[in-house]
């Protein structure tokens, strides 16, 4: 404890110290994929689901489930065809880890699911890619939704932040419709 004596002024100041609290934002926080689509299959017991004709496999044990109408909800509230909004990440074998799970979501007519996240392991002459962890032939499509304008497949790169509306076919994902997502149009919107 300090004392100060100034002219019959006496002023105390305790100094205890400084405590600062917070939470840490993981570096992974940021990278987190959306899949949108019907669910196919609920394992009640593994706690995962399937969605996308079983395509898309949702590992939702670690999830924070929320079921409209329903408190404190579970995978038991999600039912086979609801269409929910999964946020996670790939385990790097395909399997997304569920962080949340939303129940019911709206998904534009004419499309099977919605996939949003980053490119990788793009192939030009092949036209597909891998996004959320699954791979996705963008065959059938003739360009890329950029902002105002269109571009080639040929011009696609890994790490590209993209929405993609997909048909689940019988053994994979075809992309129906790309878009590039404003945080990665650096054409209109200038590098970020």
């Amino acid at each position: 404890m300090f004392a100060q004596r100034k002219k019959g002024f006496m002023s105390m100041v305790l100094i205890v110290g400084v405590l600062m609290t917070g939470t840490a934002i993981p570096t992974f926080a940021g990278t987190k994929d959306t899949i949108t689509g019907a669910v196919s299959n609920i394992d009640e017991a593994t706690l995962t689901l399937k969605v996308l004709n079983d395509l898309v496999e949702v590992d939702a044990s670690s999830a924070t489930i929320r079921v409209k109408g329903v408190d404190n909800a579970t995978v038991s509230d999600i039912a086979v065809d609801d269409v929910v909004m999964i946020k996670g990440s790939d385990n790097g074998s395909g399997v997304i880890e569920a962080t949340s799970i939303k129940d019911p979501v709206k998904l534009k007519k004419g499309y099977d699911g919605k996939l949003t996240g980053k490119t990788k392991s793009v192939n030009t002459s092949a036209k597909t890619f891998k996004i959320c962890g699954q791979k996705v032939d963008a065959g059938s499509i003739s360009g890329i939704n950029m902002s105002s304008k269109t571009i080639s497949f040929g011009n696609l790169r890994s790490g590209v932040s993209v929405d993609a509306y997909v048909k689940a076919k019988s053994s994979d994902l075809a992309a129906k419709k790309i878009a590039i997502r404003s945080e990665s149009c650096t054409y209109c919107h200038g590098s970020r």
